[in-house]
């Protein structure tokens, strides 16, 4: 089956009651417009490029049925929708194109300053229409919170909030279907053991290994998840037991995306499990406190053994697949097209990466970023200024 055939079965289960199965097929079909290749790129080393949207992320699947599911629920409400996202660059450009110029719907991008890189930045900036981008004096765990903390506020109640990161519900269906086209690829090449395939996915909020984690559940048979996560990334003291340490902030390293603290998906995590701490690390494994030294010497050897360009971010997951010992085909989720991180790769490799048609249409800046102080009275003045 095809990717987007497989999310039309995914999506089926759980919205086929609400929405009809020809505006649903419409939805899919739009936000799966793009394939994701499994290459083999060394013996029992596969990736799945899943960067081959608009915005060159993993992210564009679920953004891209977020706006038209979106769109279809409110349906002709004359109560304009106001989404917010947070965002270290990937996250908000896919949730900013996918719901570009939609009807009845206006987008707040909350950013870190300083934090993103030039052509991250001119992916808000260059929309215009009902995206709106905000530069806040913070950190993305700050951006994060103010979102939290905005949806859950009464004060806010009147301007019909929407999140757009990864604890949407609806940006996470669909990438149930990742982790189930994967293992469909390896059987269809009669991979030896494909039943046993260990997936290794870089990790942030979660996303990815919570729809990995739901997959599974579902039936797709695998051995283990590995989350590759960033040196402070709270997730494998959270899944011995620890408190999360919501007032953490992480260092910056060449994967801005895994750059988390505390993982925004780790609540749905933990309730999919029961609260089962012994049975989530049966199932899912954590590769932690990868450094940039990991990270670049990973890119330079795939490159010098396959000839194949990897990004930072899918460097960890990869690296976390070498070290780990099952005898198993390894999955590795490449979450990000190199070119999403020019100026680092360049750095890595010593070499000029060609800018992919997707990127070339925002080199051209047309609106300033607002900046904001990371409050939530400063929110609300912002929000109620663009109403």
């Amino acid at each position: 089956m095809k990717l987007r055939d497989i999310a039309f079965v995914v999506a089926s289960t759980f919205f086929s009651d609400d929405i009809p199965a020809n505006i649903l097929k419409n939805i899919v079909d739009e936000s799966f417009s793009f394939d994701a290749p499994l290459i083999e790129t060394q013996p029992g080393i596969y990736v799945l490029e899943l960067f081959h949207g608009p915005t060159l992320t993993c992210k564009d699947y679920g953004a891209r049925f977020m706006a038209r599911l979106l769109q279809a629920l409110d349906g002709k409400s004359h109560h304009p929708r106001h989404v917010l996202v947070s965002t270290t660059g990937n996250t908000g450009a896919a949730a900013a194109n996918g719901l570009f110029k939609i009807d009845g719907i206006s987008v707040s991008v909350l950013y870190p300053r300083g934090m993103l890189t030039r052509s991250q930045t001119r992916q808000l900036t260059a929309l215009g229409e009902n995206i709106h981008p905000i530069e806040v004096l913070g950190s993305v765990e700050d951006c994060k919170n103010l979102i939290h903390k905005a949806l859950s506020d009464p004060c806010f109640s009147n301007m019909n909030l929407t999140g757009a990161n990864s604890i949407n519900i609806a940006r996470l269906i669909p990438q149930i279907s990742f982790a189930l086209y994967a293992y469909g690829q390896l059987v269809a090449r009669e991979v030896k053991d494909a039943h046993k395939a260990v997936f290794a996915i870089p990790t942030g909020n979660l996303s990815n290994v919570n729809a990995a984690a739901m997959a599974r559940a579902m039936g797709c048979p695998m051995t283990k998840i590995i989350a590759a996560t960033g040196a402070d990334n709270q997730l494998e003291s959270l899944m011995q037991g620890s408190e999360a340490d919501h007032s953490a902030h992480p260092q910056r390293s060449f994967a801005p995306a895994i750059d988390m603290a505390f993982p925004s998906g780790w609540p749905r995590l933990l309730h999919l499990y029961n609260g089962n701490l012994e049975a989530m690390r049966r199932d899912i494994s954590v590769s932690k406190a990868i450094n940039n030294n990991i990270i670049a010497s990973t890119i330079l050897d795939v490159r010098q053994q396959s000839g194949y360009t990897i990004d930072p971010h899918t460097a960890l997951a990869y690296h976390a697949a070498l070290a780990d010992k099952t005898e198993a085909p390894k999955v590795v989720f490449a979450t990000g097209h190199p070119s999403k991180q020019l100026d680092v790769m360049t750095q890595i490799t010593g070499s000029a990466h060609e800018l992919p048609v997707q990127l070339m249409r925002f080199m051209t800046e047309r609106r300033a970023p607002k900046q904001m102080a990371p409050t939530i009275p400063a929110l609300k003045k912002y929000l109620s200024s663009i109403h």
